[in-house]
């Protein structure tokens, strides 16, 4: 499947799902009114498949498990356009999750609500059922404490669309604000604020159970992928702002990506996309078929770091992946590995092109090479623009001296089959 060809599909499968809810918005639904005091399990429980609960302003207590089709609104349903920290109905609870959305579940809205959890060891929302939407909802940690997760998103055909989400970090271990590593099927992430760390999105982490249950078939487009100010001084663990461990058919476009630090060995790149066989149980774990484009990338030290594959277990190959027409500005290389690009263990197919580094302080490498016996096959390399942003070594391999001019020449003498076109007068990426 070739890039635009993915692009299509999710396209598709999301214009159904769209089709499939404006079909549903027609049909009659009983309305529920609940009220703050009410159980809204017991309300639940209780209602027909397919009912709308209607909630008046106010905090309503417990976890939440839905194992049916179901509808969630506020009394005064919200405007059109991206949600923020205010919401007139919440709910929240002390439990694992505040929403546990079972497999059974089909056609499950929310629609203006708030989740939060008493718990920051524990996670707001698990999905695991079909056809998803959270529509104009606010998720929140902590300001002081954080929160592990904030969706596990393992079910098909979701949606997530104008939310906020802040405050998604944990002291000392991983967390994210989005995240799955089984079942994903057909996810859309679009027009959000997602807050969090140490990965703000991050798609593996845990082995999948087989190699069909991958997380697969992922858009997530027009979001600002951030970290919750005042988190860094609360010891949070930083890792990046957007980062892939096993994943198939993922679009990345027309986000902002901000901050990134080093916690667990990793360098502060802005993305990463590092192929783990977490657990050593699953090794089919690959990253295939993954567009990167239209993206400006702030304050990290790296722009983009590349595993081939596991370096401690059996796992596929990285393969077929592009990044184009991406900025990356105001990096600071004291912030880790002050690398432009990273490449180790052999990936295959990659194409970086249309790219621009601007701004960008202490940096060692435009980029480098590690572990040079297993270097990549297929790499394109095109229209790389540097303003204000110089480097120490140029390119470099296995830690030795910088890659003597011409780097073209020196560079395919290392891999064979390179296309090395960057020249003093690229134009560099137009975002």
């Amino acid at each position: 499947m070739t890039n635009e060809e993915m692009i299509a599909a999710l396209d598709q499968a999301i214009t159904l799902t769209t089709s499939v809810r404006t079909a549903l918005a027609g049909a009659a639904r009983p309305i529920i009114d609940v009220t703050p005091g009410q159980s809204v399990q017991a309300v639940l429980d209780s209602a027909p498949a397919g009912a709308t609960l209607r909630f008046a302003p106010g905090v309503y207590d417990g976890a939440l498990t839905i194992g049916q089709s179901v509808h969630f609104i506020p009394l005064n349903p919200p405007a059109d356009g991206p949600a923020t920290a205010d919401c007139p109905v919440w709910f929240t609870s002390s439990a694992p999750e505040t929403i546990n959305i079972l497999p059974t579940a089909d056609s499950v809205d929310f629609l203006g609500i708030g989740v939060k959890n008493s718990n920051p060891q524990y996670q707001l929302v698990t999905v695991r059922g079909s056809h998803i939407m959270f529509d104009r909802c606010t998720l929140l940690g902590d300001p002081q404490h954080g929160q592990h997760r904030g969706w596990q998103t393992d079910g098909k055909v979701m949606t997530i669309t104008q939310c906020f989400a802040d405050h998604i970090w944990l002291v000392g271990s991983d967390s994210a604000v989005i995240g799955s590593w089984q079942d994903c099927d057909g996810l859309l992430v679009d027009g959000s604020y997602l807050s969090g760390g140490a990965e703000t999105i991050m798609f593996g982490g845990a082995d999948s159970p087989s190699a069909d249950r991958m997380p697969k078939n992922i858009r997530i487009v027009n979001n600002e992928l951030t970290k919750p100010s005042g988190c860094f001084a609360l010891g949070a663990q930083i890792k990046n702002a957007f980062e892939a461990k096993c994943v198939q058919n993922l679009y990345l476009g027309n986000n902002t990506l901000r901050y990134a630090g080093k916690a667990d060995g990793q360098g502060a790149y802005s993305i990463v996309l590092t192929v783990r066989n977490q657990d050593g149980t699953a090794p089919w774990s690959t990253i295939e078929h993954v567009l990167i484009e239209n993206n400006v990338c702030y304050w990290a030290a790296g722009g983009v770091s590349f595993l081939g594959k596991d370096d401690r277990n059996a796992s596929g190959q990285m393969d077929d992946v592009v990044v184009r027409n991406c900025r990356f500005t105001q990096f600071d290389g004291n912030w880790g590995d002050a690398r432009a690009v990273f490449f180790n263990q052999g990936v295959r197919n990659v194409t970086l092109e249309a790219l621009t580094f601007e701004n960008c302080a202490n940096m060692s490498a435009l980029g480098y090479f590690l572990n040079a016996p297993n270097q990549p096959t297929g790499l394109v390399m095109r229209n790389w623009k540097y303003i204000t942003c110089p480097t120490t070594y140029g390119w470099m391999v296995d830690g030795g001296a910088a890659v003597q001019p011409p780097a073209d020449t020196n560079l395919a003498a290392l891999m064979p089959d390179l296309v090395y076109d960057i020249t003093a007068n690229d134009p560099g990426a137009t975002v």
